[in-house]
């Protein structure tokens, strides 16, 4: 019906000429009687986020992550039978995008050569595991800050190494390696890496295939729409409480120290 009333707002705009071709939307009304061109995320109006997911880290799967290929990843994780080097990714990863990603210094998605810490720029990267039928990842990093963001569809992670805490229940708490924790929709989220023993993740997110059609906003995205701007406010508020950290991009000393602190810890491996 919304897909009917928006064809006749359409139609009620002017006439049409009868030399006229149809328009794709007036060809797939007629065949199918809506619209066959699906609603991306970016096409929607922004939303005001919430600041913080409602649960906690647990050492039981949420209800709302379950999902077979994700069981199986960490049953042969928990097993020793794959770790971060052999974990592979399934058919839906092209070869391109099978190697371990990270940031360069001006943001922009690069490959890690070897696969190594050492030659990401931000201190962290990932592998891309599965964009279909539910997108999954990997991560690992060594002490480094993260840019809290948001995004319409719900996340899942489980902590395969180390620790850090993470925004959950209005206050940053401990997650550490077994944990499960889920994010809603919509729902700021921000893990800073502070401890020197680094920490790592499996995310995925259990409605949803397909990353390109995802939106992620960051502050620099909700610009004068003031209330969401109160949201990531309330977040650095809870950062400064928890870890002493000022905002996103301001604690290069404080990471810096940290990343000695790891390097000098894991000398020996």
């Amino acid at each position: 019906m919304k897909h009917y009333l928006a064809f006749a707002a359409v139609m009620a705009a002017g006439p049409v000429c009868a030399q006229d071709a149809p328009s794709v939307a007036e060809q797939q009304m007629a065949e199918h009687g809506h619209f066959i061109t699906a609603q991306q995320p970016y096409q929607q109006a922004t939303q005001i986020p919430y600041v913080t997911s409602p649960f906690a880290p647990s050492k039981t799967m949420p209800e709302a992550c379950a999902n077979a290929t994700v069981e199986a990843y960490i049953s042969k994780w928990e097993s020793g039978e794959i770790d971060f080097d052999s974990i592979a990714p399934d058919d839906s990863i092209p070869e391109s995008r099978r190697g371990c990603l990270t940031f360069d210094a001006d943001g922009n998605i690069t490959e890690a050569a070897q696969c190594s810490l050492e030659n990401a720029p931000v201190g962290y990267l990932w592998k891309e595991l599965s964009d279909w039928p539910v997108t999954i990842g990997i991560t690992n990093g060594k002490p480094s800050d993260h840019n809290p963001h948001f995004h319409g569809q719900p996340e899942c992670y489980y902590a395969v190494s180390g620790r850090a805490r993470t925004l959950a229940q209005g206050q940053y708490q401990w997650m550490e390696t077994g944990d499960y924790f889920y994010i809603p929709g919509n729902t700021l989220h921000n893990t800073p890496i502070e401890d020197p023993t680094g920490f790592g993740v499996l995310y995925w997110y259990p409605d949803n295939g397909h990353f390109d059609g995802f939106k992620y906003y960051w502050r620099k995205d909700v610009e004068y729409l003031r209330p969401a701007e109160e949201a990531f406010d309330e977040v650095d508020i809870m950062r400064k409480a928890a870890m002493g950290l000022g905002s996103y991009g301001t604690n290069e000393e404080y990471f810096e120290q940290k990343v000695e602190e790891y390097d000098e810890a894991h000398k020996a491996e």
